[in-house]
């Protein structure tokens, strides 16, 4: 699974839209974020570390690594 498909999965799973995201995480990092920068971004794969684990944590999840 790419990262745009587990967030796409995420936000259908907590009726969450891109838009709302990108509100929140503009709310949560200081930093201007549209509906438009966040899809270009999963579309792209261009999507950081930090993002991504902000992401999760506004949907309420956390990232575990576990070691095979």
């Amino acid at each position: 699974m790419t990262v745009r498909e587990d967030i796409k999965s995420l936000l259908a799973k907590e009726s969450y839209t891109i838009t709302d995201m990108a509100r929140d995480l503009t709310n949560k990092t200081g930093k201007k974020y549209t509906l438009k920068t966040l899809s270009q971004k999963l579309t792209n794969g261009t999507l950081r570390y930090d993002e991504y684990k902000n992401i999760v944590e506004i949907l309420g999840y956390e990232i575990n690594l576990i070691k095979r």
